[in-house]
C-alpha cells in the first residue's frame, strides 16, 4: 500500500516552455522515483506524446491520459482504465460538428488499435500543426468521408481553431446534460483547443480510480489550470504553481514556485519525507 499518491500535470507545471522537464528536474525526479517516491502525471496528452515530452523520466506507476480519459501503464500501454461516449452521445456531437462546421481530430480504439482520425483535406492551421508534430505517429489515421471519423469506441474529440470558430461549439458542448468541454488557448500557441468528453471524464475521476488500484492512503496534486481543479477536488493536499490561473490557485492548498523554476521538484526534493 502506498503512503501518499503524488500527480503532477505536465504542460506549465512540470514542463518548461521547450515542452520537456528540465535537465535539473529529470535528475532529480528520477533519484527520487529511484528511493520509492510513488509519481506519475495526469495530462491532456496523449501517451505518445507525454512521453515524448517526459523522456529520460524513469516512469514506474500508471499515468493519467487525454484529461481522464483513460490510465495507462508505461511501457506496455496497457488500459487499466478507459471511459467512451456512448451512441446517443456521439450522435448528438456529430451533429454540432456539422452545425458549427467544425472538423475534429477523432481519438478511438479501432479494431483494438488506438487511433486518431481526421477529415484529410479539411485541417484547420492547429490541426496541420498538431500533425506535424507528430509525423510517424502510427495512431496517425486520416480519414476521406466524414462518417469514417464515428468508426470505433471514441473516448474524446479535439477541435483545434480560432476562438471565435470554436465559442458556438463550446458553448452548445456545455448546455448537455452528459458530455462537457474543456476550452482553453493552447499552452505554446494562440489557437484554441475546444477538448470533448463524456461528463464522466476528468482527472479527479481517473485520480480516484488509481488510488483504489494502487490502494494509496493519500493523493498530493499538483497543477496550473482549470482542467486541474477535479485534481484538485479529490486530492488531500494540492498545491498550484505560481504561473498558475488564478480559479486554481483559489483551491489550493498552497502555491509554489514558477514550472519554469522546476518548482514542483524542488518542492518534492524538500518534503520527501512526507511522501514515502
Amino acid at each position: 500500500m502506498l503512503k501518499t499518491l503524488i500527480i503532477s500535470d505536465l504542460d506549465g507545471t512540470l514542463l518548461t516552455h521547450e515542452e520537456r522537464i528540465s535537465d535539473y528536474s529529470l535528475r532529480e525526479l528520477n533519484a527520487m522515483i529511484g528511493n520509492g517516491l510513488p509519481f506519475t502525471y495526469a495530462t491532456a496528452r496523449s501517451y505518445n506524446s507525454a512521453s515524448r515530452a517526459c523522456r529520460g523520466l524513469e516512469q514506474r506507476l500508471p499515468v493519467i491520459l487525454y484529461n481522464g480519459a483513460l490510465i495507462v501503464e508505461p511501457g506496455t500501454r496497457n488500459r487499466l482504465y478507459s471511459n467512451h461516449f456512448n451512441e446517443g452521445q456521439i450522435a448528438y456531437i456529430r451533429e454540432l460538428l456539422v452545425k458549427f462546421s467544425v472538423r475534429p481530430l477523432v481519438y478511438s480504439f479501432c479494431e483494438g488499435r488506438e487511433c486518431v482520425s481526421w477529415l484529410a483535406g479539411e485541417e484547420s492551421e492547429g490541426v496541420l500543426r498538431y500533425l506535424g508534430r507528430r509525423r510517424g505517429d502510427p495512431r496517425l489515421r486520416p480519414v476521406d468521408q466524414f462518417e469514417k471519423l464515428f468508426e470505433g469506441e471514441i473516448f474524446y474529440f479535439t477541435c483545434i481553431g480560432e476562438k471565435s470558430r470554436l465559442d458556438g461549439l463550446y458553448a452548445a458542448v456545455q448546455s448537455s446534460f452528459d458530455i462537457r468541454s474543456i476550452y482553453e488557448r493552447e499552452t505554446y500557441q494562440t489557437d484554441y483547443w475546444c477538448e470533448i468528453m463524456p461528463d464522466t471524464t476528468s482527472k479527479g475521476t481517473a485520480a480516484k480510480v488509481l488510488k483504489d488500484l494502487l490502494g494509496a492512503k493519500k493523493i498530493v496534486a499538483f497543477g496550473d489550470a482549470p482542467n486541474d481543479l477535479s485534481l484538485f477536488a479529490v486530492a488531500d493536499e494540492c498545491y498550484a504553481v505560481k504561473n498558475a490561473d488564478a480559479s486554481l490557485k483559489e483551491k489550493s492548498s498552497g502555491v509554489i514556485g514558477y514550472s519554469e523554476e522546476d518548482a514542483v521538484v524542488k518542492f518534492l526534493r524538500e518534503y520527501i519525507s512526507k511522501f514515502i
